[in-house]
């Protein structure tokens, strides 16, 4: 798309889910307004397949975008569809660094049951992918879980909570990430 100086690059591990990329970036870019920039496929992650679970370590995933992130990349984002765990939960949906670089979401248990389409129209798994993507990066702005359960950063015990809550912020999640933004931009541009 562009060069990634000062916006969110987006990598996809796993041809599955990269249909969706570009309705997820439309998403990213509207309620974060910066640019995207995708890049090339990387494939499965097997270099965080754990053997014995049979999922994807998402720690281990993390620290590769963290250290992967081109040059003037303000955050990176990893996208799969493989099933993710984190070693002090059984799964989850996404992880991000808190108040830094990366994030990572799988669409993998956003598939859920099927439900109907969405407000505007989208199919569940991409209002679900679009929304944990939102809220990984929320945290990468230093975000923290809201009380409030229409709010993109409610956290999602399940497909019903992410199906609930809506796609932007409540106000005060919205000004403080907007806070956090200007800095991470202002530290980046020194």
């Amino acid at each position: 798309m562009n060069r990634p100086g000062h916006s969110i690059v987006i990598v996809p591990f796993g041809g599955e889910i990269l249909e969706h990329l570009g309705d997820v970036a439309e998403s990213i870019q509207e309620l974060f307004g910066l640019p995207i920039h995708i890049e090339d496929d990387r494939g499965i992650p097997g270099f965080a397949l754990d053997p014995v679970r049979q999922q994807y370590n998402s720690n281990v995933i993390l620290k590769e975008l963290i250290g992967t992130c081109p040059p003037g990349g303000l955050k990176i984002l990893g996208v799969t569809a493989v099933d993710l765990f984190s070693p002090i939960f059984s799964y989850v949906f996404g992880e991000a660094q808190f108040s830094g670089r990366g994030a990572v979401v799988s669409s993998y248990r956003l598939r859920g049951d099927g439900a109907a389409v969405d407000a505007r129209g989208c199919p569940p798994l991409v209002s679900r992918l679009e929304k944990e993507c939102l809220h990984e990066l929320g945290h990468t702005f230093g975000l923290r879980h809201c009380s409030d359960p229409d709010c993109l950063m409610h956290y999602s015990v399940g497909v019903e909570c992410a199906d609930r809550k809506f796609s932007f912020f409540c106000p005060a999640c919205r000004d403080l990430m907007l806070w956090h933004m200007a800095s991470d931009l202002f530290l980046k541009s020194r």
